[in-house]
């Protein structure tokens, strides 16, 4: 649990900072203000802080000064500024102090949200290095798709990021052996160097994330440079790299981030080769009501029922025009809901492949019935063992969470606790560390997965989706959306439109 100190001599910022936003879901126990400087230093005096957010124009003291003064007194205090002026030598000033982040006013709820959130996840994996966070965040964010092109532009310019290449693309590397790959990454970005701007960072799985900006971007060159890279250092057997699909513009970035990553996901680190390349052909969203139907047959506490289900999903998918091929799907499918459910935890696509998918599902319709049943029953003893591992209260959390936006009903963290008599800044905390994401967080990535599903119908209108998942403002959910699956509601349909007419 976490205590955050808001420094602001407005009000209505206080105000704003207090009430709009969910600080139990983001584990924060206490929130205290001060309307100035010399006040918020007072308060530090007196208790530990984790996270000041402090304006940079106050009365009697400035954020500039408090955060020197903070530096001397508790280091280990994560520092955000806000500030309602533009110019770079305000930022400038903050990133010499080794703040985490800075927010320009008027202040804009999910980005402030996000902010924090993301320090708080920072504190959480105990990362000290604050000179370093402000790029890897901004980073973080450009890749994923969660900062506006404002920001983005201010920061680069403070960070001196080049946004302004043709074209970007993402590469994804994942260890498939316990050994250093730093060997290899260092050669490869000699490789690419001379013909590409090059940013990295680490993301929360352990993967590292190289984002390749230039004035073209063509595959086969990286291809080649990757093969090199890794022959030159051994290190051929020892990682996969996914190339994204090269886009166009850095607003764009984070289609590219979003096929690497979902390649590796959906891969078989053990078998796979060292390259996996994407394209904009390549439709993951096919995976979703599948993945949706197996989901839901996870979470039943009723085994006979359970299996049941099993067996009408094998029986689905071998009525028609079955073959060994169409078992890549479910085994995807598979790996989608598992990934879901356990975001922070490692090799769960490892175990699918190595303890429950068969080397190749029978040619025969029937044998195939029984054995997808079988994979089904093996996939989900996987999922019982890492859903048992959370505590009663994340695991009744977990259902409450799906079962509410199944029947397409809002999920707000108080109302939630006050029916169960739970502590909602305790249960946010918990929550946090089992499952390695906010309550938020986890709660717009299953509205977005279902919303998925529900955009397989043509007749519902966005909008409607939005509605239903339990978003009170579409363009949140088209935001969430495009965070999560990397293109947004309506470049998803049109992807389904497709991906219909080249099986008719």
């Amino acid at each position: 649990m976490y205590t955050v100190l808001i420094a602001d001599d407005e009000e209505s910022v206080l105000e704003v900072l207090r009430t709009s936003i969910d600080w139990q879901a983001l584990g924060v126990e206490t929130l205290l203000t001060a309307p100035d400087g010399c006040a918020a230093l007072e308060q530090l005096g007196h208790r530990t802080v984790d996270l000041l957010i402090a304006d940079i124009q106050m009365p009697r003291m400035d954020g500039i000064t408090l955060i020197k003064k903070v530096r001397k007194l508790s280091p280990e205090t994560h520092c955000i500024v806000l500030t309602a002026y533009g110019e770079f030598t305000y930022a400038q000033q903050a990133i010499r102090l080794g703040v985490e982040n800075y927010l320009l006013k008027p202040i804009v709820k999910t980005e402030i949200e996000q902010t924090v959130q993301s320090a708080l996840d920072n504190l959480h994996r105990k990362r000290q290095s604050s000179d370093k966070l402000l790029r890897e965040n901004t980073l973080r964010r450009w890749a994923t798709g969660n900062i506006g092109n404002e920001e983005l532009s201010d920061r680069a310019t403070v960070l001196n990021i080049n946004i302004y290449q043709f074209f970007y693309c993402v590469l994804c590397m994942a260890k498939r052996e316990n050994r250093s790959i730093s060997v290899f990454r260092s050669a490869l970005i000699e490789r690419l160097s001379p013909d590409y701007e090059i940013n990295r960072y680490w993301d929360e799985k352990g993967r590292n994330i190289v984002i390749l900006g230039g004035e073209s971007m063509d595959q086969e060159r990286l291809t080649g440079a990757i093969t090199e890279a890794a022959r030159a250092t051994g290190a051929e057997n020892a990682l996969t790299v996914a190339i994204g699909t090269p886009v166009t513009a850095a607003e764009n970035l984070h289609q590219s981030w979003q096929t690497a990553v979902d390649a590796i996901e959906l891969c078989n680190l053990q078998t796979a080769g060292l390259i996996l390349t994407t394209s904009r052909e390549e439709n993951f969203s096919r995976y979703d009501p599948l993945a949706e139907q197996i989901g839901a047959l996870f979470y039943l506490t009723d085994g006979p029922k359970r299996q049941a289900g099993f067996q009408r999903v094998a029986t689905k998918l071998t009525k028609k025009h079955w073959s060994p091929e169409r078992g890549t799907p479910l085994i995807h499918a598979c790996i989608q809901v598992l990934v879901e459910a356990f975001p922070s935890r490692e090799g769960i696509q490892e175990r699918i492949y190595r303890e429950a998918a068969p080397d190749r599902f029978p040619a025969e319709a029937e044998a195939a019935a029984e054995a997808i049943a079988a994979f089904l029953e093996k996939v989900w003893v996987l999922f019982a063992e890492n859903f048992e591992r959370y505590s009663p209260a994340v695991q009744w959390t977990i259902r409450y969470i799906r079962e509410r936006i199944q029947r397409g009903e809002g999920v707000a963290l108080r109302e939630m606790c006050a029916q169960d008599g739970m502590n909602p800044t305790y249960l946010g905390h918990v929550f946090k560390e089992e499952t390695g994401l906010f309550f938020n967080d986890y709660l717009n990535r299953r509205r977005v997965q279902r919303g998925a599903v529900l955009l397989h119908d043509q007749s519902r209108r966005i909008k409607d989706v939005a509605e239903e998942v339990g978003f009170a403002y579409t363009s949140y959910f088209i935001k969430c959306f495009r965070n999560y699956k990397g293109v947004s509601p309506t470049a998803y349909r049109q992807s389904l439109l497709g991906q219909r007419e080249e099986h008719q």
